[in-house]
């Protein structure tokens, strides 16, 4: 009886072993020199802007369920289409009709969150009350600017060592500059 689970118990533990093993590796062989630049958050190349602990929308959410709901209907749709060729012709009728209902009731889900706007991302059209939509809520936002636009190349290193508070942005550049005259 448990001479059949043996193959199952080997791949656990060598699934547990090869992700220990990467684990114990990555401590005892990644580089170990912090710096103030490696130890700033990463945002695609980009300085960081504005907290860590933004609230995202509902809107967010809802688009993930519905990602998995559909997800999720695809897992169901591989099973019955395997099965629906092998079946006598009224099996066949049943298995069609019982998957049309399946589907329609994932449509309803699908429509309704379509009319509540869950799908608009335009925030204009998403504003209930519109009184709150001032000329000054209306402006365009100035571009954002982290100083080092046209700056050119940057040796971190100079700027590190004349201040290490300085880790990116305007400031940067200037003190840059400075160290370089």
């Amino acid at each position: 009886m448990l001479s059949s689970y043996i193959p199952t118990f080997v791949m656990i533990g060598v699934a547990a072993l090869l992700a220990g093993g990467m684990v114990i590796g990555s401590f005892f062989l990644g580089p170990k020199k912090p710096t103030p630049y490696k130890s700033t958050s990463y945002e695609c190349g980009m300085t960081p802007v504005g907290s860590a602990r933004e609230r995202f929308p509902v809107k967010f959410y809802l688009i993930a369920m519905l990602f998995i709901v559909f997800d999720i209907e695809t897992i169901f749709l591989y099973p019955w289409a395997v099965t629906y060729g092998g079946l006598s012709n009224a099996l066949k009728v049943f298995n069609l009709v019982e998957m049309a209902v399946f589907v329609a009731i994932l449509f309803v889900g699908y429509f309704y969150i379509l009319g509540k706007g869950a799908l608009d991302w335009d925030e204009a059209e998403q504003v209930r009350n519109r009184d709150i939509l001032t000329p000054e809520v209306l402006a365009p936002r100035p571009a954002l600017r982290y100083g080092n636009e046209n700056s050119g190349p940057v040796d971190l290193s100079k700027v590190g060592a004349a201040n290490p508070a300085l880790t990116y942005g305007a400031a940067a550049q200037e003190e840059y500059q400075r160290v370089r005259r």
